[in-house]
């Protein structure tokens, strides 16, 4: 989500939404206020998206690995404030480009918090996209 934030103007023009389980619905803004989101964020408390995509549980090993924790430290030295989580954080993430009409063009399953796709590989996947806007 920062990486998204940070980098919106590489996006052509998409509109990011992220879909979270982490946060009941009524937490949302607090949820986006303190990340400075400029994009709508949904809640999924049910996790059906994730089943969707088909985004697993990782194990405690997967999730707590030297990559995560090594991510966690630089987000600490960068100033970042870090929160005790709320939700299931052994649930791993799932990244995806939908077009305007809800086909998926391409879908990212990210063995742990820290193996997200890189911002320039969104940003050709969103580019690659052609325009589906409803007529």
């Amino acid at each position: 989500m920062i990486a998204v934030r940070d980098h919106i103007d590489q996006l052509a023009g998409a509109l990011p939404v992220v879909i979270t389980f982490a946060t009941e619905p009524d937490r949302l803004a607090d949820y986006r206020s303190h990340l400075d989101l400029p994009f709508p964020v949904l809640a999924d408390a049910d996790k059906a998206m994730y089943e969707l995509f088909g985004a697993q549980r990782g194990s405690i090993r997967e999730v707590w690995s030297w990559h995560t924790m090594r991510m966690y430290a630089q987000l600490l030295r960068r100033g970042r404030r870090l929160r005790w989580p709320t939700e299931d954080t052994r649930q791993l993430g799932a990244d995806a480009i939908i077009d305007r009409s809800g086909r998926l063009h391409r879908l990212w399953l990210p063995p742990g918090p820290s193996a997200r796709p890189p911002i320039s590989e969104v940003a050709a996947a969103v580019a690659s996209v052609p325009d589906a806007a409803p007529s």
